[in-house]
């Protein structure tokens, strides 16, 4: 659902940037390869500082790549690593891990290019919503991944805009929950998503001597297994721009959208309760499809655009939209070395659906991904100074497998300056629950709230030789008898060149858990290792 609201944005500030004159020169983007591969050992312990529990002791085993690639044809960036833990002793359980990040972007042919990106990460099924893994918690790993054509030319005046992305997302949990008495937790399997978008537009003072216009239409849809839920969503609008300074546009738009929610009823036992299968509800193929949401009606908007130059951006919209009125807005800024994003928000979404767009929104060539050096794990942003960053851990705290209102605003910054790196990523988002009655953990109109915060610091020593520091804060404010969670931590690596390609790194951390009234746990985390680069 953030795809209508990224159209109309991406074409008045596409009118607006061609109805003023250059201000600068676009340069010519530097050409790169840098694929790095390796392997590594480290010898991690766990000790609880409070809430109880034993000191665990791990040996983990990594091999991962790291690569860059920048041509005239492709623009790609990948991050992923594989982890397997050998636990000392019973209650330090040996552990998988897969995580990471990819992105390419390949321009096939003038105006045509191809898209795809995916993520590899893990979420705690403890119940502790929002927590970062820990190697003696229950985890899910989860998965998305899209791809997609775009196409875009220029007839004459008008400009033509089109694209298809299909999306998967999957969560597969460690815990056998097929126990006699198992209630359904909510929890989410996989989907597929398919997004289909064109327009055709021109710019102010092309066409019409004053008003420049853009029609758009899209098609959603999202096929998720559980309880063979559907989401479609289709619409189309247009919208004006109308500039009235040199940096300055008056914008809006009007149009049509129907969306429908719908899937079946769950499989009953002999009792005529539900059946339930590793904490989800089975389908009854058999049973008819039933509406869950139904939404057709007029859309409107208008708001201001400003654009003092081509690094920077803000545009701010008002609307009525889903019945109700409708706030969003962004404020972009494009420094040399530096890049700063301001979103407000507000659609309908999906776990799957807004997974994969957040994956899609990776750009670029290069991000610096921070990982949590005792687990493997991403540990929520992936930053970047071009402006193709991502956060992740709002979309990864409470996962369910309903549909939701979501509002909120996320914030993030990036620099990136001799020695010297730096990430922040904050924001808070609000999930409002459409759901049947009577088949879900999730009362219909129940709220989840989320607060996140992440930051890292990286400073490079010489070429051999860095210091890595990430802290984090997350706030999960829950419905539905679950826990609420507060997590907070921070963790700090020093890595030392020991020969041309093989170095050695000490990690030090502290993390904490609270929840509810429960007591807190709190947690030191020390690591030693080394990494052989190829």
């Amino acid at each position: 659902m953030k795809t209508l609201h990224i159209c109309a944005q991406a074409a008045t500030v596409a009118a607006l940037a061609a109805a003023m004159p250059a201000t600068a020169q676009d340069s010519r983007a530097d050409r790169r390869v840098d694929i790095l591969p390796y392997v590594g050992i480290d010898q991690a312990v766990m000790a609880p500082l409070k809430g109880g529990g034993d000191i665990l002791t791990y040996t983990n085993v990594t091999a991962g790549i790291s690569a860059e690639v920048q041509n005239r044809r492709i623009e790609a960036a990948v991050d992923v690593e594989y982890n397997h833990s050998f636990g000392w002793g019973s209650q330090a359980p040996d552990q998988d891990v897969l995580s990471g990040v990819a992105h390419a972007n390949i321009n096939v042919a003038r105006g045509l290019s191809f898209q795809t990106g995916g993520l590899a990460t893990r979420v705690r099924t403890d119940g502790l919503s929002g927590a970062l893994p820990q190697r003696d918690t229950y985890t899910s790993q989860v998965w998305a991944a899209y791809a997609g054509p775009s196409y875009t030319t220029q007839i004459g005046d008008i400009s033509v805009n089109g694209s298809y992305r299909l999306g998967y997302a999957r969560v597969d949990d460690d815990v056998n929950q097929n126990f006699s008495g198992a209630q359904p937790a909510g929890s989410y399997a996989d989907s597929w998503t398919h997004s289909l978008m064109g327009s055709v537009g021109f710019a102010p003072g092309t066409v019409l001597p004053a008003v420049g216009l853009t029609a758009s239409a899209g098609y959603d849809r999202e096929d998720a297994s559980q309880l063979d839920q559907r989401f479609e969503d289709g619409w189309g609008r247009v919208d004006a721009t109308l500039p009235v300074s040199p940096t300055v546009a008056l914008v809006g738009g009007v149009g049509y959208e129907e969306i429908k929610i719908s899937q079946r009823s769950p499989l009953l036992d002999g009792d005529g309760l539900p059946v339930i299968r590793n904490g989800r509800y089975v389908t009854d193929k058999s049973s008819p499809r039933a509406l869950v949401y139904d939404f057709d009606d007029i859309i409107w908007d208008v708001g201001v655009l400003w654009r003092p130059s081509r690094r920077t951006s803000l545009q701010a919209r008002v609307g009525e939209r889903y019945g109700g009125m409708t706030y969003q807005g962004s404020f972009l800024w494009q420094g040399r070395d530096s890049h700063f994003a301001l979103i407000v928000f507000d659609g309908i979404d999906s776990f799957g659906r807004l997974i994969t767009a957040d994956v899609a929104a990776l750009d670029g060539s290069s991000f610096d991904v921070a990982r949590n050096p005792f687990t493997g794990d991403i540990t929520g942003c992936a930053f970047s100074t071009t402006g193709g960053g991502q956060c992740f851990n709002d979309a990864l705290s409470g996962i369910t497998g309903a549909n939701f209102r979501y509002r909120g605003v996320s914030a993030q910054y990036a620099l990136r300056r001799g020695p010297w790196g730096w990430g922040v990523g904050a924001g808070y988002s609000q999930r409002k629950f459409i759901t049947p009655t009577g088949q879900t953990v999730l009362i219909r109109g129940s709220r989840d709230q989320n607060w996140f915060g992440n930051g890292s610091l990286t400073y490079q020593f010489n070429d051999r030789d860095s210091l890595d520091t990430v802290v984090y804060i997350n706030y999960f404010d829950a419905s539905g008898g679950r826990p609420d969670v507060l997590n907070y931590g921070a963790f700090t690596s020093y890595y030392k060149g020991l020969t041309r390609k093989l170095s050695a790194s000490a990690s030090l951390g502290l993390d904490g858990v609270q929840a509810d009234d429960l007591d807190a746990i709190i947690s030191a985390m020390g690591q030693v290792g080394l990494r052989y680069s190829f």
